[in-house]
């Protein structure tokens, strides 16, 4: 036999207990006999309307929807003592049975700034419960594991725990009074006899009909819907309105807690279909809407996915016809486009350039070392190789493009043309530096500009001002994020040429910083000895720049002179 243990507190004397509960029995199964603590047993046990009709229960508040007789429901419990309580009575007796009301304030769990409630469980006021609710019994309780006996750092067990409480409802009861407010929550109720139906109204006929329509109509929008529905169809008699209704009202999830409240309430049969016929039709509307959202994002998901195939076979197609190749070989067949144009790749570097390709090709598109190699070669690829401006040492030239951009300084135009002059004898300029030292605006960047244009060159600029790190001269190794070559390799990629006039420009303010010294980086720059061979770090790979200009310029602080 089934037995239902409530546990009363010990201060509490028994003949008040049993004068409480009579018709039941009172038994103690605590192996300790100091321990008085009455436990009530129900002599008869039952299921739905055959259930015990016991006048003292604990309460349950819950949220959002009340209990519909013949309805298993899940309650997540977070509030300690009322967890212990139930806990006791599965201690005590398999099966136990207890009364759930839906909360009168915030049904829905929030409060009215928006909050929501840490412990749904907790009343403050008897009046915060509704005056109809449900008898039900537990069939199965069980604390979460990852709250459940764990302890904090001084070895105590934490009380703060949350378990899941799996209840049948049988019947509807009134709330007749709350004796404790707890927790738990004590009270006193009233249960409902049974509502049977014996007309043969039409009205209700009628009502029943729509209702079961309905029903599936809405099972035929919603897969959820109906998996509730054939889970629970076995539950209620189509020919019993009573039923028929908390059918209806325990499968829909579209209801309010005021309406599903006024449902539960309800004893007159046709007033209990209307209502139910209300919640349906809300549940049949938000099922279509829920099924236009599902057939849209099916249609553009479908609809993207098939662009997506069409491009994919266009490009198989393009591909067999030769018309056009994947992003990988298109990027390498560039690569190998651009060192075509160049008249003279020094042996080395297509050695280096060629097995970066290969590497290139074996590499996912979307790994990191893709970028990093691609990158690499696009510096590599960038670098003009051989490609030269054809010079010009025309000394009347040369006196027409001075006298046309600067008018004066004749020391200075007679110097330039100098070595224009000792230019031409030789062959080449190579190897030698002027330094224009001037205060500012008088015209040396624009000399240098003249000199480029009167050799026919192309012409390249930046300023060394406060520069305090070697990297801006001999580039970033590539194993940094963000890594690039340095100033001189950027200008031979920008002016595709490897014999443009370079102006280091305020040479005089060059900075000293803990990341080196970029004065001493710049003796490779502009060493005839050295700069034949001159390795950025990016590159990693020797560069040729001797056949580059230099003219720097610094204010008239500095020292003038030529060398």
């Amino acid at each position: 036999m089934l037995r239902l243990a409530y546990k009363r507190q010990t201060d509490r004397h028994s003949s008040l207990v049993r004068s409480r509960f009579a018709g039941f029995q009172l038994r103690h199964f605590s192996k300790d006999s100091s321990d008085k603590t009455p436990v009530v047993v129900p002599t008869k046990v039952g299921f739905g309307d055959e259930a015990p009709r016991m006048p003292h229960v604990l309460a349950l508040p819950v949220l959002n929807r009340p209990l519909f007789p013949g309805v298993f429901t899940s309650v997540t419990l977070t509030e300690p003592a009322t967890i212990d309580a139930l806990e006791s009575f599965q201690h005590h007796q398999r099966n136990g049975y207890i009364s759930v009301f839906l909360r009168k304030n915030n049904p829905t769990g929030v409060s009215e700034g928006g909050v929501l409630l840490p412990t749904p469980e907790v009343i403050t006021d008897p009046s915060d419960l509704c005056d109809v609710g449900t008898f039900a019994q537990i069939t199965r309780l069980n604390r979460n594991l990852s709250s459940a006996g764990m302890k904090d750092k001084s070895g105590d067990e934490i009380e703060n725990s949350s378990a899941t409480l799996l209840l049948l409802a049988h019947r509807r009861v009134d709330l007749v009074s709350v004796d404790e407010v707890g927790p738990p929550i004590d009270v006193t109720i009233s249960h409902w006899p049974r509502l049977d139906y014996t007309g043969s109204d039409d009205t209700i006929r009628a009502l029943s009909n729509e209702l079961l329509s309905t029903i599936r109509e809405v099972a035929q929008l919603n897969p959820l819907f109906r998996e509730n529905v054939q889970y629970f169809s076995q539950r209620f008699d189509a020919n019993d309105p009573y039923r028929l209704a908390d059918f209806a009202a325990s499968v829909c999830s579209a209801g309010k807690p005021e309406d599903l409240q006024a449902l539960l309430e309800e004893k007159d049969p046709e007033m209990r279909l209307h209502q139910a016929l209300v919640l349906l039709n809300r549940e049949r509307e938000v099922s279509k809407l829920q099924q236009e959202i599902s057939a849209k994002v099916e249609e553009k998901m479908t609809e993207t996915q098939r662009k997506y195939f069409l491009m994919e076979q266009l490009k198989s197609i393009k591909k067999e016809l030769g018309m056009e190749k994947d992003d990988k070989e298109a990027v390498i067949e560039k690569f190998r486009r651009q060192l075509a144009k160049y008249p003279d790749v020094p042996a080395d570097v297509m050695t280096t350039i060629d097995a970066e390709l290969e590497k290139l090709s074996t590499l996912e598109m979307n790994s990191s070392e893709y970028n990093v190699t691609r990158s690499y070669l696009d510096w590599l690829c960038g670098v003009p190789w051989g490609v030269l401006s054809e010079e010009n040492y025309d000394i009347s030239t040369a006196r027409k493009v001075l006298d046309r951009d600067h008018y004066g300084l004749e020391d200075v135009k007679d110097t330039i043309l100098e070595f224009i002059a000792v230019g031409k004898l030789k062959g080449s300029v190579q190897g030698k530096i002027v330094c224009l030292a001037g205060p500012p605006g008088t015209g040396k960047t624009s000399i240098a500009k003249s000199v480029a244009s009167s050799l026919g060159r192309e012409f390249y600029r930046f300023s060394v001002g406060g520069l305090s790190q070697v990297s801006e001269i001999k580039g970033h190794r590539r194993t940094y994020v963000g890594a690039m070559p340095g100033k001189i390799i950027q200008c031979l990629k920008t002016t595709g040429t490897t014999n443009p006039v370079v102006l280091i420009d305020e040479i005089d303010k060059l900075g000293h910083g803990y990341q080196g010294d970029p004065a001493s980086a710049l003796l490779e720059v502009l060493d005839p000895s050295q700069n034949s061979s001159f390795t950025d770090f990016f590159l990693d790979i020797p560069v040729d720049i001797s056949k580059v200009r230099v003219n720097a310029d610094g204010d008239i602080h500095v020292a003038a002179g030529t060398s």
